[in-house]
């Protein structure tokens, strides 16, 4: 493409696509239940996205009525942060206007499922109000920043990694008058008289946020020691170097994605490479010139290589290198040796600055709800009614309670209790891993079930692992509904894609993936794909029973499974399956005549 063509796409892109008003606001007020297929594409650059459930359409199809449809709103917020005073308004609206559930993602914010159309509105003001705001969640926009969210004590560490956050997540976003016009209406007119505004900042238009960018674009932050937002799976992640305390600076990491087509060698993995080291003051710019880069010179023709990691793909690192430095203005300097060793989860209780505590509660497959066995929402609804604690959000779709006097831990720890809340101490390994995206029957890429399969799952595994005596073992285990590979599934140390499911039986297959890492830097590779998903725990069973035998001393799952390599772990999970049915089935001692044995 030439300079010229290239301009051209991008004044086309700014001048009619940005506005990314369609007839939205028409469509709003009309009878229809839905929205139609432009503005549906129009509305997830708001954070609206229109669902159906597909376990009801043949229901609807017998009455000869169409799809009945609802919505997901996705709330942002920036490494996880929120008020008590936010966390309280999003679950009244869950209550009032939603399902009644409060999803966390793995991008560390929030959803809201099953919203009529008529409610949207309400819905989105309300959110506003709240300081907080649902656009860019979604399309060809920076989506959520994260970073890890924990306040750690005498840590200017972590208290830079948010700041940061923060900045560029400010940085990137994009300035959408169309947005508050629709959801707004006159209030909107209003705020822009009277000059007021939210904390979201729409009003200031950002340096970086002036057109749609080809494909959405992630940024992440990590430390070594706790890699918690896997950083290598971002289109760009960065990597804390720190000396006396503070961060002097960041390995960039760039054109990681789990995005991937199974069988097709162009639609892979990636994992984010390390393009240079830079100072923390000078960060913000480089991020600005690698999006400038990516907007320019991203593949808008064709949807599926337009993330930033098939520019580079299609370049080469050292080619993309140049085109930043050119942009940003000067060289950069190469890499620093910074490795990840660590990688927390930052369940149970931890100290934080001036005395105060903050709590790690694990979120089952990150829906916030009331359930027969234990109920979650009433019990973080009290904590924040009586104690007004802040709230961060984790990568692994659990939450913090932040900011907790001492005098005030048996009390929460009483209101746990009462509402059958675990401690984070009586969970095992992999519950305290596990993470599933959504999946049917709500999401429209789902295959097959996930945060619905997870649990049963899980309780299975929990049985296998303890069987072979090996309770103690770290691993981390994720499930989506198709090969998307939405939770970052492919850097886990087990992961199970959704492939198909037979309509009439119902049957779910999955593809397994094994032999990531827990620290997040490895890609799993394909096992065993179309498995049934009631032998699952069957297929597993021999590799666990493998690692059992022949690891190394304090060697991981994902990595011994790395070490064998699959055509091993194939072979002795023939040779176990051989074994088992010669076991079952022993073979009749050899007959001779006069044998006293025979005819027994």
């Amino acid at each position: 493409m030439t300079l010229q063509s290239r301009n051209a796409t991008i004044k086309r892109v700014r001048e009619e696509g940005w506005g990314l008003r369609g007839t939205i606001a028409e469509e709003l007020a009309s009878d229809s239940p839905s929205f139609s297929a432009e503005n549906v594409r129009l509305l997830r650059h708001h954070g609206i996205f229109q669902q159906d459930n597909r376990d009801e359409r043949h229901q609807w199809r017998e009455r000869a009525f169409g799809r009945r449809y609802d919505f997901m709103v996705r709330i942002r917020a920036s490494g996880g942060k929120l008020t008590a005073r936010q966390l309280r308004g999003i679950l009244r609206l869950a209550d009032e206007h939603g399902d009644g559930r409060v999803r966390i993602t793995s991008r560390q914010g929030l959803q809201l499922q099953g919203i009529e159309k008529s409610s949207l509105g309400p819905v989105i003001r309300r959110i506003m109000e709240l300081g907080l705001t649902t656009l860019a969640t979604g399309g060809a926009l920076n989506c959520n920043v994260m970073c890890c969210p924990a306040p750690r004590r005498h840590d200017r560490v972590h208290e830079q990694l948010q700041s940061t956050a923060d900045g560029i997540s400010a940085r990137l976003m994009c300035y959408l008058a169309a947005y508050e016009e629709i959801w707004l209406g006159e209030r909107s007119l209003k705020r822009h008289q009277t000059g007021s505004g939210n904390s979201t900042g729409h009003h200031a238009k950002s340096p970086d946020g002036e057109s749609l960018l080809p494909h959405k674009f992630k940024v992440a932050l990590a430390t070594p020691q706790d890699n918690c937002t896997d950083i290598y799976a971002q289109d760009i992640g960065l990597l804390a170097m720190t000396n006396s305390g503070r961060i002097a600076g960041y390995n960039v990491l760039v054109g990681g994605g789990m995005g991937t087509i199974l069988g097709v060698k162009s639609r892979q993995p990636a994992l984010a490479q390390p393009l240079a080291f830079i100072n923390s003051r000078d960060l913000l710019p480089l991020v600005s010139a690698i999006v400038r880069v990516y907007r320019e010179f991203g593949d808008r023709s064709d949807r599926a290589k337009a993330r930033m990691r098939y520019l580079i793909e299609n370049w080469g690192l050292d080619r993309f290198k140049r085109v930043v430095e050119q942009c940003f203005g000067r060289s950069l300097q190469p890499p620093r040796q910074l490795e990840v060793v660590g990688y927390e989860d930052h369940l149970d209780w931890h100290p934080q600055k001036n005395g105060d505590w903050y709590l790690g509660i694990h979120v089952d497959v990150g829906s916030i709800l009331d359930t027969d066995q234990y109920c979650l929402k009433s019990a973080l609804r009290e904590i924040i009614d009586r104690f007004d604690c802040d709230i961060r959000l984790t990568p692994q779709q659990n939450i913090l309670l932040c900011g907790i006097k001492p005098a005030e831990r048996r009390e929460i720890e009483s209101v746990l209790d009462r509402h059958s809340i675990p401690s984070a101490g009586l969970l095992s390994n992999i519950r305290r891993s596990a993470m599933a995206c959504p999946g049917l029957p709500k999401c429209n890429s789902a295959i097959t079930k996930s945060d619905r399969t997870l649990p049963g799952l899980v309780d299975a595994l929990e049985t296998e692992i303890e069987r072979l005596g090996l309770t103690d073992l770290p691993f981390t285990i994720r499930v989506t509904g198709c090969p998307i590979g939405c939770t970052r599934a492919y850097l886990a140390d087990i992961a199970l894609v959704g492939r198909t499911m037979d309509r009439r039986t119902r049957q779910e297959k999955l593809a397994i993936f094994v032999g990531g890492d827990t620290l997040g830097h490895r890609l799993n590779v394909l096992y065993k794909d179309l498995v049934p998903a009631d032998q699952i725990i069957s297929t597993l069973r021999p590799l666990l029973r493998y690692y059992k035998i022949d690891r190394h001393p304090a060697e991981s799952l994902g990595c011994f499974w790395h070490r064998k390599g699959i055509d091993d772990l194939k072979r002795f999970a023939n040779e176990a399956a051989s074994e088992d049915a010669t076991q079952e089935h022993p073979a009749r001692p050899h007959q001779v005549d006069g044998d006293p044995c025979q005819g027994e």
